[in-house]
């Protein structure tokens, strides 16, 4: 039998359920059979990245296609928010709730409304606002499995550091550093900073210091596989140099009483291996700047073991600055 699909009332933010059900034969007096449900609830949330203010997203439908070939398309209603307002471990619901049969998903994406429509994507920074164009027009998710009864909860977690290029003058949102992940299989990472790596850093390489003098003070995650700074990699679409690309990319910032720190959200619960630098502005998306240009990982920050749940894991880089959060 096939399932229909009934209307969806819509509320700020938020979307309800999709209620489905199968219909009976005209000869058959029984009860139809229950169909066996599940909901899903989605939310984004991004790692920020410097000198943009504003990541404004367009979507347009969620689409998945279930183990039988059949697309379920839902509409969202050109829904528009900031992705910078949704950082570290805190994210967007898009979805809330949305009634699926059980089974398995494959191809499931969001469709957004590109920059170069109106009222599409967009970035602002401090040249003003330009159009926002999204790689082959689609946010991607990995394939799912939804449990009768089950409520699964999935996070899309964007790097813009890794996905956002700027290409012949026009930004795009690219498929690298885009992931999602099952809400109870991953963890947060809440990093406190040397102060003396970044005085030593900022010395060493004053020449390299970016236009007005203010370097990006970058942390990098890399995988269990990587054990020292010299198998650290930067940024790159692809590389056959033997090191290493990161996974996670978040800047260092200063609270409110001075200390460095960084947070990671939304990682596959395992273990890592933090690196430093202070030359985030070298590092392009486009190319290997180790081979290529003037890139450099300044000091390795040492393992850390991220648990599940959605737990936070403090972690400690050099000396750390022995203080807390502002």
């Amino acid at each position: 039998m096939r399932p229909l699909t009934l209307p969806l009332a819509f509320l700020p933010f938020t979307l309800v359920g999709l209620m489905l059900s199968g219909c009976g034969g005209s000869d058959d007096t029984s009860p139809p059979e229950p169909l066996a449900t599940g909901t899903v609830s989605i939310a984004l949330s991004d790692s920020p990245m410097s000198q943009v203010s504003r990541v404004e997203l367009v979507f347009d439908k969620l689409v998945m296609t279930d183990a039988h070939g059949q697309r379920h398309t839902q509409d969202m209603a050109q829904h528009r928010f900031n992705l910078l307002d949704y950082q570290g471990m805190d994210s967007h619901r898009v979805i809330d709730g949305l009634e699926l049969p059980a089974g398995q998903y494959h191809d499931v994406h969001f469709t957004l409304v590109n920059g170069d429509q109106a009222q599409g994507c967009l970035i602002e920074n401090g040249q003003g606002q330009h159009p926002l164009m999204i790689e082959d027009g689609r946010l991607p998710m990995a394939n799912f499995t939804l449990g009768e009864h089950q409520h699964l909860n999935l996070t899309m977690e964007i790097d813009l550091y890794q996905s956002m290029h700027l290409s012949d003058g026009q930004y795009q949102l690219n498929h690298q550093g885009i992931y999602s992940i099952d809400d109870d299989t991953m963890g947060h990472i809440f990093g406190e900073m040397d102060p003396q790596w970044i005085a030593d850093c900022e010395t060493q390489y004053a020449a390299s210091a970016p236009e007005g003098g203010q370097f990006y003070h970058m942390a990098y995650l890399y995988p269990s596989e990587v054990t020292s700074l010299a198998q650290m990699g930067d940024i790159a679409q692809s590389r056959d140099d033997g090191l290493f690309s990161p996974v996670a990319i978040s800047p260092i910032r200063q609270d409110i009483n001075g200390n460095w720190f960084f947070a990671m959200g939304y990682l596959p619960a395992g273990n890592y291996r933090v690196g430093y630098t202070c030359l985030g502005h070298l590092d392009s998306p486009t190319q290997n700047d180790m081979t290529q240009g003037a890139f450099k990982l300044f000091e390795d920050g040492g393992e850390i073991a991220v648990e599940d749940g959605g737990r936070e894991t403090r972690h400690q880089c050099g000396g750390g600055h022995g203080g807390h959060r502002g």
